[in-house]
């Protein structure tokens, strides 16, 4: 008989549609399925963070799902507080302190465009 299972998935603690996803570790080489959210459309916080692997940490709003949280992504923008941010390909995972949100790319979204 199997146990219950209390682990959330990325689907119901960020409240957006996902799919799963064949990736490639780069630390590992090795394939790997992950929950990913194509793409989400968030709110900048401010400033961004450098971390020690040389990606960068973005602080975030989730207007739609009123939840603040980061994301870590490999490519720098020049952000200000309240740009609308466009991340592709979101995945995340549980730590002890909250969870861990890494994407493929960001890009800032024109508040212009239809």
């Amino acid at each position: 008989m199997a146990q219950p299972n209390w682990n959330l998935r990325l689907k119901d603690v960020l409240g957006h549609d996902t799919r799963e996803v064949s990736m490639i570790s780069p630390r590992t080489g090795n394939e790997y399925k992950a929950e990913v959210i194509s793409e989400l459309k968030v709110v900048s916080t401010g400033s961004i963070e450098e971390t020690d692997d040389g990606k960068y940490r973005y602080p975030i709003v989730d207007t739609t799902k009123t939840l603040e949280y980061a994301i870590k992504v490999e490519n720098m923008l020049d952000v200000k507080f309240g740009m609308v941010l466009l991340f592709k390909n979101v995945r995340g995972g549980a730590t002890n302190r909250g969870g861990w949100y890494n994407a493929d790319f960001v890009e800032v979204v024109n508040r212009n465009a239809t």
